[in-house]
């Protein structure tokens, strides 16, 4: 578990208020200050929210969690004013709200920082921190210009108060993750901002900088600012958050204040289900070893031990923050990347140039973004017909025939909806599209399936459908090498895990040996 911050007790300046307790519990007779009543939003094909209902007080810090495609990223762009709810009310201090889009919302108060930080890499600190409302004066009395004492100073006394001290006329560009998110916190202050939503804040932080984060959020808890929190990682949100809110596809399904709730209970609130039901039997007896990767670099000669091995029936884990080369590593092995990476399969050596090579080899890739493994414009039967353009032909033609029969079979099999082949596919949910790109894969029958973030964006249903899917596969005889964002998935469904950083395996955890979510944690540096 992260360690709970010690908040500073110095005088806090500007944000002023009186030094954050640490205690964390839920205060009554706070205002609200932001809140969502009975909202409803559909996409095409999907109902993403449907009558939800939160409330952020002053002074607190509120967590809103929920697996994948549960409806917080939607929720949290209708309060940032991104989308528009399709019926509800948003209220801004009790006050009905209608936002025209992301400015209305700035302006009244409501700021959002997301996992993709808008940081102007060409601009100083100081200029990012006070984007949008840089001091100026008039040179000679007539010439308006930038008031550069007056930037410097205002950003050094914003980002001093978050016990951020840097060179304000530093180059943003060349600022750490940790270091740019504390500039949108400071930018966030000087907008005057009273609700702050963080979406995901530590998931590429290591200890010591999620540290100096619950810091930070301790003094804007202080000064009476509502903070929303959304992080995966629920041992942080137990740690954290005053109250809970759970979502899970796209409804409230459980509200708990501190003390009220653990991580067990919010794992069940948002699958459903009890935490051991999320673990999948393990089968110990693993085949013979088909793929192994002597090195992740451009070294020709290969060292004594693999650093990477994925034996018949095994499903290997790939564990990362963001920028670990997970995503990088799969695509090198499918040929879509360079350089070609060299590795072994089934004993003999090999390096796909090209995705069409790793094909023929018996690969298959389930891409982190679906519109990369799909033709959205196509049916469901011809995106599936087209890994089997070299096969099943009869007289120099298609089998249509054999097609036809094995997609519906294939459609039965993965519960794709609507049952009808001749949809394109651009017209189906996420979790569907998911299950059409396994689909083309298990009409090949692969050997090798490469899963790059599998279960994202996709609702709780078709999440255990995916797994379910990978663990027959493996039972199968085939293997299975994915990654995923979320650590609790990666040490539950996978008989082994690699830890990446920076493009290098740094640890491996067996279940033979010490196989758990926070050693997997400390080995990610977070």
């Amino acid at each position: 578990m992260v360690r709970r911050a010690k908040y500073n007790k110095k005088p806090m300046g500007a944000l002023g208020g009186a030094t954050a307790s640490g205690t964390g519990e839920a205060v009554t007779g706070r205002e609200s200050l932001l809140s969502a009543d009975q909202v409803y939003k559909h996409f095409a094909g999907t109902q993403a929210l449907a009558g939800v209902s939160v409330d952020c007080l002053g002074g607190e810090v509120h967590a809103l969690i929920g697996e994948n495609g549960a409806g917080k990223s939607t929720l949290i762009k209708i309060m940032g004013g991104v989308h528009r709810a399709d019926r509800g009310t948003i209220r801004v201090a009790g006050d009905p709200r209608a936002f025209a889009g992301p400015a209305d919302a700035l302006a009244a108060g409501i700021v959002t920082i997301p996992q993709e930080m808008r940081i102007v890499p060409a601009l100083s600190v100081a200029e990012n921190v006070l984007l949008g409302h840089i001091p100026m004066r008039r040179r000679a009395g007539v010439l308006p210009d930038v008031d550069r004492i007056a930037l410097r100073a205002r950003a050094a006394e914003i980002l001093h108060d978050l016990n951020f001290d840097i060179d304000v006329d530093r180059a943003a560009g060349t600022l750490t993750y940790a270091e740019r998110q504390l500039v949108m916190i400071g930018r966030a202050l000087s907008r005057r901002a009273r609700v702050l939503i963080l979406d995901e804040p530590t998931a590429a932080l290591e200890a010591r900088e999620v540290a100096r984060l619950f810091d930070v959020i301790g003094r804007l808890k202080a000064r009476g600012v509502a903070l929303v929190f959304i992080s995966h990682r629920l041992d942080e949100v137990v740690e954290l958050a005053d109250r809970c809110t759970v979502l899970r596809d796209g409804q409230v399904v459980d509200r708990c204040l501190r003390g009220e709730f653990d991580a067990e209970r919010l794992i069940r609130s948002m699958t459903g289900r009890d935490l051991e039901e999320l673990r999948r039997v393990h089968d110990a007896r693993f085949g013979a070893a088909v793929l192994e990767v002597p090195s992740l670099g451009h070294a020709q000669s290969a060292p004594a031990e693999s650093v990477l091995r994925v034996r018949e029936r095994e499903v290997v884990g790939l564990a990362g923050l963001l920028g670990s080369g997970t995503t990088q590593l799969l695509r090198r092995l499918f040929g879509a990347d360079a350089p070609a990476l060299r590795f072994t399969l089934r004993g003999a050596p090999a390096a796909p140039r090209s995705p069409a090579e790793a094909i023929a080899l018996g690969f298959g890739l389930v891409p982190g973004e679906r519109a990369h493994g799909l033709v959205m414009a196509l049916s469901v039967r011809d995106n599936v017909a087209l890994t089997l353009l070299d096969r099943n032909k009869r007289a120099w033609r298609l089998d249509g025939a054999m097609i036809d029969g094995l997609v519906a079979e294939l459609m039965d099999a993965l519960d794709i909806r609507p049952r009808d082949p001749a949809k394109p596919v651009g017209t189906l949910s996420g979790g569907n599209q998911q299950k059409v790109i396994f689909a083309k894969w298990l009409a090949r029958q692969v050997g090798v399936l490469l899963l790059d973030e599998p279960t994202h964006g996709i609702d709780i249903g078709a999440k255990t459908l995916i797994h379910r899917l990978m663990h027959d596969f493996a039972a199968k005889g085939g293997a299975i090498l994915f990654s995923s964002s979320e650590t609790l998935e990666v040490v539950s469904i996978s008989d082994s895990v690699l830890a990446m950083k920076k493009g290098e395996v740094v640890a491996r955890m067996d279940r033979t040996g010490d196989y758990n979510e926070k050693r997997l944690r400390e080995a990610l540096g977070g």
